[in-house]
């Protein structure tokens, strides 16, 4: 799944990495969890900068290059830029009840979903699609 670009996320994170988290931190960020807004099993878009705790936790940080875990979210294209793993996509809808929107992404072409602001999901090929293009398949 994607999840929308918005304006109070200002860290994305990838929570699934190789190194060891501990306990505590996973409680800590799945307290902090909206599952239509900032997470979408993927990807975490937290509203807080949390660098130095991530850090502290074993997530790796711009010290890691393009490997990072984690990025502050400024301007979408060029945080994307910064890391091998996460892209900004253009959400084109397909059918009259949906609005254009932006959302990160893990670089995989097995995502297929995007939950705008409302909480629906909506799936690539039915309601919206995205680069690389698939078109109307539903």
């Amino acid at each position: 799944m994607a999840i929308q670009t918005l304006s109070f996320i200002s860290l994305i994170l990838r929570p699934y990495v190789k190194q060891t988290i501990g306990t505590d931190g996973w409680e800590y960020l799945f307290a902090q969890v909206d599952t239509y807004r900032n997470f979408d099993g993927e990807i975490f878009g937290l509203g807080i900068r949390i660098e130095k705790y991530l850090r502290d936790l074993g997530f790796r940080g711009s010290q890691a290059g393009l490997e990072a875990d984690f990025k502050e979210n400024d301007i979408p294209h060029r945080v994307v830029q910064h890391v091998n793993w996460l892209e900004h996509a253009d959400v084109k809808p397909l059918i009259e009840d949906i609005k254009p929107l932006r959302a990160f992404k893990l670089k995989q072409p097995d995502v297929f979903t995007v939950s705008p602001l409302d909480g629906a999901i909506i799936t690539k090929g039915y309601q919206c699609d995205w680069p690389p293009n698939i078109g109307n398949i539903g």
